[in-house]
């Protein structure tokens, strides 16, 4: 089930920062620091590293409380003119006042760009 949301967030997360150039690099950092963590002490980039980390990654980050973004609740109550029907907040994805994914979308972003490769596939 982890991976599962994980592999939602990541997928969403690396499309939508396809247009911008802010986002690709943040992706492309993430994914630095992602291979510096498994690599460092001897370990391999494969795609069974990278789904061990990104199931570790979303376990811990559900933990301090966030949950991906397309999960999220996107309905809340609220009035229109006839005092019924459902109001779409912001987009879920994006951080309030800033415009960007959040962090761990990002870092998800990036492992599942990592596992693309990993697998010989391109993006």
């Amino acid at each position: 089930m982890v991976l599962r949301l994980a592999g939602e967030a990541g997928q969403v997360s690396l499309a939508r920062s396809g247009d911008s150039a802010g986002l690709r690099a943040s992706v492309d950092q993430h994914a630095c620091e992602v291979r510096d963590a498994l690599t460092r002490h001897g370990g391999k980039l494969t795609p069974a590293a990278l789904l061990s980390y990104a199931q570790g990654f979303t376990e811990a980050a559900i933990g301090r409380g966030w949950w991906p973004p397309h999960r999220r609740e996107l309905l809340t109550p609220a009035h229109d003119c006839e005092g019924f029907g459902p109001h779409y907040d912001d987009d879920p994805w994006l951080e309030p006042g800033n415009g960007t994914l959040d962090w761990e979308s990002l870092r998800l972003a990036a492992v599942c760009r990592m596992l693309i490769e990993a697998q010989g596939l391109a993006v």
